[in-house]
């Protein structure tokens, strides 16, 4: 599985061709027709106001790629990918913010999933499991990284079930044919589990609010909680190019905050299973006095 420069731009374009007739194209240029494309089935998956980013905001993303390549000691790479099929029918996309690490003892480069889906009409074929493949090996020659090495990291942020108020829980629910804990589950699948950390995303424009609606997750992760270190330069990277688009936050803000919590730890942040909480929800059993997701994922772990 190789990948080829299909465009040369302002950055290239890349292609990638996956089992199935799956056809992977992916680029960092913001003036890349790869980003309408992406944008076109985005457009119709995300609809809650403080998760959503315009047209304009990923535009603003992927310019970064010019000046923040080695920004706070690391190597960067903000890229969008659709996936489609042998006669161009799009699939999927996902947007995502690849970052090189050089602490030792930790994988060779986080990942942020910033959003992820796929069609309606072409759910139940695998095609979540061919992203991820996708987006590591467009990590890998992104970033440079040796292609026999240690995987990169993902991280996602989830919906948090016990936190969405209920109008977003039904309509977020109703308009991608999803239940959130069937989502959820979906994730699980794919060996996701729950950062335990008091997480919360910063505004992504200055007409939106800090969403603490969400879990903050690890895809896959190896061992049994993630190094402290990595976690914050994973963040900080996060922070300053997928959300705040290159403006720095203001002293204790919501970014500032939670990185330096993590600057002042030393033990790794545990992760935490998803299975037992989503059976707690399946089997209806009460809440009460649970505020999140993840404290429930602490309390039925048992």
């Amino acid at each position: 599985m190789g990948l080829i420069e299909v465009r040369q731009g302002v950055l290239p374009d890349y292609g990638l061709a996956l089992p199935g007739g799956v056809r992977v194209t992916a680029s960092g240029d913001p003036s890349s027709p790869v980003l309408t494309r992406f944008f076109d089935g985005y457009d119709r998956a995300f609809i809650l106001p403080d998760e959503r980013e315009e047209l304009a905001g990923f535009e603003k993303c992927l310019a970064l790629n010019q000046t923040h390549r080695r920004a706070m000691g690391r190597t960067h790479s903000e890229l969008v990918a659709v996936l489609e099929d042998e006669a161009g029918t799009l699939l999927g996309g996902a947007n995502f913010l690849a970052t090189s690490m050089t602490r030792p003892g930790v994988p060779p480069a986080t990942v942020a999933l910033n959003y992820v889906y796929v069609e309606e009409a072409a759910r139940g074929r695998g095609l979540l499991r061919q992203t991820l493949t996708a987006v590591r090996a467009l990590t890998t020659t992104a970033l440079d990284l040796d292609p026999d090495g240690n995987s990169p990291a993902l991280f996602i942020e989830q919906n948090d079930p016990l936190r969405l108020t209920a109008e977003d829980y039904a309509a977020d629910t109703r308009h991608s044919g999803l239940d959130q804990i069937d989502r959820l589950a979906i994730w699980a699948r794919v060996g996701t589990r729950i950062v335990d950390f008091d997480y919360v995303q910063p505004a992504l424009s200055t007409d939106q609010q800090p969403d603490d609606g969400l879990v903050y997750a690890a895809i896959d992760y190896p061992g049994e909680g993630v190094d402290a270190g990595l976690l914050h330069d994973h963040l900080e990277s996060f922070f300053a190019i997928s959300v705040r688009k290159g403006q720095a936050d203001r002293p204790g803000g919501v970014a500032s905050r939670q990185l330096a919590s993590l600057a002042a730890r030393t033990a790794q942040v545990p992760l935490l299973a998803m299975e037992p909480a989503l059976d707690w929800l399946r089997a209806a059993r009460s809440t009460e006095g649970i505020e999140s997701f993840r404290d429930l994922a602490r309390e039925a772990r048992g």
